[in-house]
């Protein structure tokens, strides 16, 4: 059986997966910045940042909801 504090740990923090992917957001807008020329390719680059920033945001809160319904109180 699990314990609180490993429950607590393992909603708290962010997965590998997570964190490329937030590396991966962070090296587009340092393109974005570097490019600083508005064209299709940047508004491409933009959506593709904000969409996936939503997703993980999505997955984030459902995570807190499900420890949540556990009784687990998170940091």
């Amino acid at each position: 059986m699990k314990t609180s504090d490993s429950i607590k740990k393992k909603a708290s923090a962010l997965s590998e997966q997570e964190v490329k992917s937030l590396q991966t957001m962070i090296e587009e807008l340092k393109m974005c910045l570097q490019h600083k020329q508005i064209n299709e390719e940047l508004l491409t680059k933009l959506n593709n940042v904000l969409t996936s920033l939503s997703c993980l945001k999505e997955n984030l809160m459902w995570r807190v909801l499900r420890a949540a319904k556990q009784n687990h109180m998170l940091d």
